[in-house]
């Protein structure tokens, strides 16, 4: 447990109303969890991915060496299970010529004798591509290509094996009570291994947008690896906000704040009361400029 200033957590998403925050002050006042490809850029005290791809880069970027990571799916094999488990018809059953270039291996140097290993099945993927794209075109529907190309693209499809050091400092999400992440995506999950494994007093959801100003997805790494196309719709928040709500619920000694880049105002997207979250008597909405009064 990091223990800072009296039990105060901030969970770091990654919408683009966190830009010009402050990170490193953020530091010296609570312990900071982030998200996914925040290590890019700057150093949180835990890191939280259930992203397999993402996974993966970043533990070949060594980020891992140094730095708490929380993994999903992240289980190590023995080198002797290599030839039984990486193998092309793995990835499919079709007569792809250039299946090789969907196992996407790390390096391997010496004295790694584990690995491991995530995939998606390409038949598989494929068939759900044109599902989606066929019950668009029957219902007349439009539908963006960056929104499907996201999850169900063919570069979505393949292995990725990544050879593992003897020790490193992955913790699997599923270190929850029950052995489970509850399929919470990253941003609600870090809330989630923050109440439970930190006992915080206080949470602060920063960055957590949920909402777009604009019709096109709000992520500080849009456009990048890993990420939808920065010309990819808004994404529909229906499930984060769900999910926070089961937190605030389950953890009612906890006070949770949601920071706001500005003040809150009914008719904007991100500085906005969240109607599902009514009724949520350890729930406050506050600023930026408000939460630092509070850590100084």
């Amino acid at each position: 447990m990091i223990n800072k200033q009296s039990g105060k957590v901030v969970c770091l998403g990654n919408g683009e109303s966190r830009l010009g925050v402050d990170l490193d002050g953020l530091k010296q006042h609570a312990t900071v969890w982030g998200c996914n490809a925040l290590y890019r850029d700057w150093t949180p005290d835990r890191l939280v991915c259930v992203d397999l791809a993402m996974s993966h880069e970043i533990y070949r970027s060594g980020y891992c060496f140094n730095n708490v990571v929380y993994f999903r799916d992240w289980s190590r094999l023995p080198e002797e299970a290599y030839d039984l488990v990486v193998r092309p018809s793995h990835i499919s059953k079709e007569d792809i010529i250039d299946l090789e270039s969907y196992i996407h291996e790390s390096p391997r140097v010496e004295n790694c004798n584990e690995f491991v290993m995530s995939g998606q099945d390409l038949d598989m993927l494929r068939e759900l591509r044109e599902q989606v794209l066929t019950e668009a075109r029957i219902s007349g529907r439009d539908i963006n290509p960056h929104n499907v190309d996201i999850v169900l693209d063919d570069k979505r499809a393949g292995l990725w094996i990544t050879w593992v050091a003897a020790e490193d400092k992955v913790i699997k999400t599923e270190s929850l009570p029950g052995d489970t992440d509850y399929g919470f995506d990253s941003g609600s999950l870090s809330s989630l291994l923050a109440s439970v494994h930190d006992e915080p007093d206080e949470v602060y959801l920063l960055g957590m947008d949920l909402y777009s100003t604009t019709t096109t997805v709000n992520n500080v790494y849009k456009g990048t690896g890993c990420y939808m196309h920065e010309k990819g719709d808004a994404i529909s928040p229906v499930h984060w906000i769900g999910f926070h709500k089961l937190i605030f619920d389950q953890f009612p000694h906890i006070q949770y704040y949601k920071v706001n880049p500005g003040e809150q105002q009914p008719y904007d997207r991100v500085n906005r009361v969240i109607e599902e979250w009514n009724d949520t008597p350890n729930l406050e909405y506050i600023s930026q400029k408000e939460m630092w009064k509070r850590f100084l």
